[in-house]
């Protein structure tokens, strides 16, 4: 049989069978994440040498500014990925909700806010042995924890497939997280290569 007319028979089929089961074509739809961190990835050394050398203000009312290439850089992977949805893990979060978008929004940053990772505060370590507690804050891997917590929650439970990258200019992410990690030169932020690298991880 010619392979077009094939072609044609298979995307028939699939379209009948997603329609007659909707909600099992729903769990196949592959989401995509991506966990941003700010300062070293959008806010950079060498802009902010740059303005400082020019006579420039290195801040607006939101902060310091970010560099027009590393934000180029971001929006290309939203262009080509527009459902990738951007859940920020840095410590500007910590703003908040509505500040954050107002930012996004002023600064005509791409695609739009998804969701923040949560805050963790603290670990508390039991010894099962001795039974006395323990806590520590702000441990080594805090930022891992909170992305896995997000995707424990908003993903894993939900049981639909994703794939994730994460944006940052540290690695303190836990082992199984390190795939998943383009490390950024916090003096350069993101750079056609991460950008490369981010749409072959998501695809």
């Amino acid at each position: 049989m010619n392979k077009s007319i094939m072609d044609i028979l298979n995307n028939r089929y699939k379209a009948a069978y997603e329609r007659s089961n909707p909600s099992e074509s729903k769990d196949r739809e592959l989401h995509r994440f991506l966990f941003l961190d700010i300062d070293g990835v959008l806010n950079t050394i060498r802009y902010s040498d740059y303005l400082i050398d020019h006579d420039e203000d290195e801040f607006d009312e939101y902060g310091a500014l970010f560099d027009s290439e590393a934000v180029a850089n971001l929006t290309y992977i939203i262009e080509k990925l527009p459902d990738v949805k951007i859940i920020i893990s840095s410590t500007w979060r910590f703003k908040g909700w509505e500040w954050m978008n107002r930012l996004w929004v002023m600064r005509q940053l791409p695609g739009s806010i998804f969701s923040f990772t949560p805050v963790l505060e603290e670990v508390c370590f039991v010894d099962k042995v001795n039974r006395t507690n323990s806590s520590s804050v702000y441990p080594i891997g805090t930022r891992g924890l909170e992305i896995n917590e997000w995707l424990r929650t908003h993903a894993s439970l939900n049981s639909f497939s994703y794939k994730y990258i994460i944006l940052d200019d540290e690695k303190d992410l836990l082992l199984e997280q390190q795939d998943n990690l383009i490390l950024t030169d916090p003096y350069y932020g993101i750079t056609k290569k991460d950008v490369l690298k981010a749409l072959e991880m998501l695809l």
